[in-house]
């Protein structure tokens, strides 16, 4: 049986040049993916779709080649996301990792640089975000770190510090006209995961939460159950099931390697300007400079992108 699928490509810069075009066309689609028949549209200058009709095991195929090529292009020009075509705009649940996803910082490195040990945090965070560390571990072992730290204005000055990632808010808006439902589940710390959860008009937000003692100051520990991996997948398909949405419909957006369990759970998934491990294994990778550009993925053309935002 023969499907309609989508292989989309998106400039890291301000247009796709027609040299690129030609490349794409006739080295990457004809000869290396061997698709002789495709129709082309433009979403914008630097966005274009190539529609195809293949059958399911080509498909698979076509997927893991597409990935191999682009993990072998150390210095990519733009990324290319394939997708069946018939489930592109049928998307009603997103949930997206917060920490180097919808901000662009981490919080747990902006709370350790209040005892000037942000280097110790950062080199832990960067393990476990690779996947070389255990993230139950990995945070038990920051947390503690940050004890003794006065957390009596913590956050309020946190929510200065802290910026949303280029594009997010429209992107947000955007999902929020179409009517679907959005969600932040970070294995960062609640406060700031409610603030982003305001600014962007999420429905919902899951995080961690740090112990304190009877001085207001951070006691090294983390209370209730951790937001790792795992919670991710499952807080996903909870709210799902609460909506009575297929997890099929639903996409998850992360740039760790904890966020690709709910990856793996929903019916897509995007890491955005992740670490190797997670573009290596994620359904689809976004390494531009917005995250607007999600709504190229899902097939909108600047102009349509304009009238949602």
């Amino acid at each position: 049986m023969t499907e309609s699928y989508v292989i989309t490509v998106i400039s890291h810069t301000s247009e796709l040049t027609s040299a690129q075009i030609k490349s794409i066309e006739s080295s990457l689609l004809s000869e290396k993916l061997n698709i002789k028949e495709f129709t082309t549209k433009s979403l914008s200058s630097r966005a274009i779709d190539y529609h195809f009709i293949t059958n399911q095991e080509s498909s698979h195929h076509l997927q893991s080649t597409l990935k191999q090529i682009q993990l072998n292009n150390t210095s990519p020009e733009y990324d290319i996301i394939f997708q069946k075509q018939s489930t592109r705009q049928a998307k009603k649940l997103f949930i997206f990792d917060m920490d180097s996803t919808l901000i662009y910082q981490e919080v747990i490195e902006l709370i350790a640089a209040y005892a000037d040990i942000e280097d110790k945090v950062a080199e832990i965070t960067e393990r476990a975000m690779n996947g070389e560390l255990d993230f139950n571990q990995s945070l038990a072992e920051r947390v503690l770190l940050l004890k003794g730290i006065d957390s009596t204005t913590l956050w309020d000055e946190l929510k200065l510090k802290i910026e949303l990632t280029n594009g997010v808010k429209p992107l947000c808006k955007a999902l929020k006209s179409l009517n679907v439902v959005m969600g932040v589940c970070s294995g960062g710390f609640i406060p700031l995961a409610e603030h982003v959860k305001q600014e962007l008009g999420l429905d919902y937000a899951f995080a961690n939460t740090l112990g304190i003692d009877e001085s207001k100051k951070l006691n090294g520990t983390t209370i209730g159950p951790i937001v790792n991996g795992d919670k991710k997948a499952e807080l996903l398909l909870e709210i799902a099931s609460k909506h009575n949405i297929n997890p099929k419909d639903a996409v998850a957006v992360g740039d760790g390697a904890n966020d690709l369990k709910m990856m793996s759970v929903a019916g897509f998934g995007i890491a955005w300007n992740a670490k190797p491990k997670v573009q290596q294994l994620a359904p689809a990778c976004l390494n531009t400079k917005s995250l607007l550009d999600v709504l190229y993925i899902m097939g909108y053309t600047e102009q349509e992108i304009t009238n949602l935002i």
